[in-house]
């Protein structure tokens, strides 16, 4: 192991002078990290209007931390979406319970907790749907990184930043 000293005479070992560039690089990286948000609003507008009627649709919200289960992407009910906009605030946070049973019979619980500062992609359904089918239809974005956002649904593919808007 080579060894470098200073004019104090303190050993520092070679090898952890290598390792000082990484944990900078680490510290910059995390400090700029976006933090979990309340009161982030969303604005969709209904793409399902013509001629004065606009049709009721479910906004769903999928987070990035999906777990694998038979049962369907997990999502968050925003709420339903009834005239030709709507203004819905997201959560701060949210938690699915993944539920199993082991073989003593005693339960095994996972829980997957996704924050405001995680990626959320969004989907609408008809409220008569089998929620269980619903999928993301636009790309992800961070809640956190703005006051507000506006999306089309369906057919918008990604939310933009706004200001908020009043649920």
């Amino acid at each position: 192991m080579t060894t470098l000293r200073n004019r104090s005479e303190t050993a520092v070992p070679f090898r952890w002078l290598q390792t000082v560039p990484f944990v900078l690089f680490l510290t910059v990286s995390c400090s700029g990290s976006i933090e979990p948000r309340s009161g982030v609003t969303l604005l969709v507008t209904n793409g399902r209007c013509q001629g004065g009627h606009c049709d009721s649709l479910q906004v769903l919200g999928f987070p990035s931390n999906q777990p694998l289960t038979p049962g369907g992407f997990w999502s968050l009910d925003l709420g339903l979406i009834t005239a030709s906009e709507a203004c819905f605030t997201l959560p701060r946070t949210a938690a699915f319970h993944v539920i199993g049973v082991r073989v003593d019979g005693t339960r095994d619980t996972t829980t997957f907790t996704w924050t405001s500062a995680m990626s959320l992609a969004l989907g609408a359904e008809p409220p008569s749907s089998f929620m269980l089918q619903a999928r993301p239809t636009s790309a992800a974005f961070v809640p956190a990184s703005a006051a507000g956002w506006q999306i089309t649904v369906p057919g918008g593919s990604q939310a933009t930043p706004s200001s908020a808007c009043t649920p």
